[in-house]
């Protein structure tokens, strides 16, 4: 019987990136915990955090950078619109 895993796909902007088993990954996940605002993680890979719902998965530091960009910038257009209603 073969053992069975996961297969991941990168989360970054038109990436799509498969993950291998000996790729040196990254985790990213957004919250709105304990400061009452939106937080963004950064988490080297663990099979753990990597099955939990919400997590992406990131192949490397580009698609991060592009990650965080696109979750400063819906941070800063949310604040934005709330405070023009």
């Amino acid at each position: 019987m073969e053992p069975t895993y996961t297969l991941y796909r990168c989360a970054g902007p038109n990436c799509g990136l498969m993950k291998g088993s000996t790729d040196r990954w990254w985790l990213m996940w957004s919250s709105f915990g304990e400061f009452s605002r939106p937080v963004l993680s950064l988490s080297p890979w663990n099979e753990e955090l990597a099955a939990r719902e919400g997590t992406l998965h990131v192949c490397g530091e580009l698609c991060a950078q592009r990650l965080q960009s696109q979750f400063m910038g819906n941070v800063l257009e949310n604040e934005f619109r709330r405070s023009q209603a």
